[in-house]
């Protein structure tokens, strides 16, 4: 559903229909993480200035939030929530 480079453009995002962000090295295409914890599907992903922080956003009848992940760890730093409706 939505796609975003680092600003270095080593790394891309990827978030999905299938609730998961996922991480990838642009070189050579290698998978480098999955990022769980979305209730939905995941229509917005968007990386920090400095590509240290990814934002992903989902939202539907089930999840309409937005997430915060240390890119190099993949850690879930904090969810952000309050939307009632997106769109």
């Amino acid at each position: 559903n939505s796609v975003a480079f680092t600003p270095d453009g080593q790394t891309l995002a990827s978030g999905s229909g299938d609730w998961e962000v996922r991480l990838w090295r642009v070189s050579d295409g290698a998978h480098l993480q999955t990022l769980t914890g979305h209730r939905g599907p995941v229509n917005s992903v968007a990386f920090s200035p400095d590509g240290r922080t990814l934002a992903s956003g989902s939202a539907d009848d089930r999840d309409s939030e937005v997430r915060l992940w240390r890119v190099s760890d993949g850690a879930h730093l904090r969810t952000l929530t309050g939307h009632r409706e997106w769109g």
